[in-house]
């Protein structure tokens, strides 16, 4: 059991950070896209075509708060 419980935790640990390497990589693409049509000539494309900002993604910090397991396997 003790093997299973440090695989899950390594397993957790592991997409946790696939998740924020996720977020860290979208909040880079929305600030080079929000950059690129605020400056010549991209403003231009970005008034004709009507694109407008994109937003960062912001996480809750009530959604950041650890998940806790056992509750998981409870019945």
């Amino acid at each position: 059991a003790n093997t299973n419980f440090v695989h899950l935790q390594q397993t957790l640990h592991e997409t946790e950070e696939q998740i924020l390497a996720s977020r860290r990589a979208y909040n880079a693409a929305v600030t080079h896209y929000n950059n690129k049509i605020q400056m010549f000539p991209g403003s231009l494309f970005a008034s004709i075509f009507n694109f407008g900002p994109a937003e960062v993604l912001r996480t809750p910090e009530p959604e950041r708060a650890n998940v806790n397991v056992r509750d998981l396997f409870k019945s």
